[in-house]
């Protein structure tokens, strides 16, 4: 990161728009900053401000979903509030909860596991702890193919 002391005139987010527009930088931080700048009235060690080297903060950000929609959120409530009604959001925090606590991908137990756990999630009030009691019984009941596995029965030893 750029030193506030290199630029004493420049807010933290015109020293990062300054510092990430080249574009090697761009390919991550086009979708990073956007997030990162409706937290901007936070500082570095979460206190709340309305100014930045005496500039009034500008916390004007932006989400593009995975259907090409651009959202413009100003601030953390507003990208809160998106993220809460977002069903990618949601799918996201489920698919993430399920490989935090199976150490597997979701896709292992079938193409239909997310979504059943994803809706499961939404009819019971997002309930973080019925939702991890789901992913364990999805995962503690999935059959498996024993076939693959049967060990041959031992055979007798030769007395001679």
């Amino acid at each position: 990161p750029l030193s506030p002391d290199l630029h004493p005139n420049l807010s933290t987010r015109e020293r990062v728009e300054l510092q990430t527009q080249g574009n090697a930088c761009m390919t991550c931080h086009g979708i990073i900053n956007p997030l990162g700048f409706t937290l901007e009235h936070f500082d570095a060690v979460g206190r709340y401000r309305q100014h930045d080297r005496g500039k009034p903060i500008n916390a004007q950000g932006s989400y593009l979903t995975r259907d090409g929609r651009e959202v413009s959120v100003v601030g953390a409530r507003q990208l809160a509030e998106f993220l809460a009604t977002s069903h990618e959001a949601h799918q996201a925090f489920v698919e993430q909860l399920f490989h935090q606590l199976t150490h597997q991908a979701v896709r292992a137990y079938g193409p239909n596991t997310l979504d059943s756990l994803c809706e499961t999630f939404a009819t019971r009030d997002f309930n973080i702890r019925e939702l991890a009691v789901e992913i364990m019984a999805a995962t503690a009941l999935k059959s498996r193919d024993t076939t693959a596995t049967t060990v041959p029965e031992p055979q007798p030893r030769s007395t001679r």
